[in-house]
């Protein structure tokens, strides 16, 4: 093979290579997916505010307990002259706006009562001390804190708080919050609350 024939051979074979590389390169350009633009964020729906049992912040507590299987009973100032009555978990399973108070002094003592209304059914919240001596030996006051549940006006049920953060009826803030009920000529809403006193107290 002459030299010329030898370096147009050479020529071709450079050619060859570098249109195979250039035509990798261009495939792997096409093959390269672009970068996929940001997404737009997805606006947040605003969700209603679902309050938890215990009285939140700026709500003024008014009563407050826990019971021995873990429930709580709040009863939460939510503005002026409203309040609500909240039964359940971590979440409430029923929230009963409005209410009303009642109070009587016994001697020795005395007895604050929060009624809510849920159609025929009355959720009494209540704080109670009475004296159970009355002899030289001392007073020995018996202290109660609890839910009464009537049912069309009978007694349905008695829930006892077992709570050492116990928050009693907070006289003051009923008085702010809860209207006085009509407890029809009578002092409280139900007589019931005394199956919380000790069997046999005089």
């Amino acid at each position: 093979m002459s030299a010329r024939a030898l370096g147009l051979a050479i020529v071709t074979v450079l050619a060859g290579c570098q249109g195979q590389d250039a035509g990798t390169d261009s495939a792997a350009r096409q093959d390269a997916a672009p970068p996929l633009p940001t997404p737009a964020a997805s606006p947040v729906t605003a969700q209603p505010r679902i309050p938890a049992v215990a009285c939140a912040a700026g709500e003024t507590p008014v009563f407050t307990c826990r019971f021995t299987d873990g429930k709580r009973v709040s009863v939460c100032g939510t503005g002026p002259g409203r309040a609500e009555y909240r039964f359940g978990g971590e979440q409430p399973e029923m929230v009963i706006a409005g209410g009303a108070r009642a109070n009587v002094m016994y001697s020795g003592g005395g007895e604050q009562q929060l009624a809510f209304d849920n159609a025929d059914t009355r959720y009494i919240v209540f704080s109670r001390m009475v004296r159970t001596r009355f002899d030289g030996a001392g007073n020995e006051p018996a202290i109660s804190d609890g839910v009464v549940v009537e049912r069309a006006g009978t007694f349905a049920a008695i829930r006892i708080c077992d709570d050492p953060d116990l928050r009693p009826v907070d006289v003051d803030a009923a008085e702010k919050y809860l209207p006085a009920g009509d407890t029809d000529g009578g002092d409280l809403f139900t007589e019931a609350t005394i199956r919380a006193d000790p069997q046999g107290h005089e």
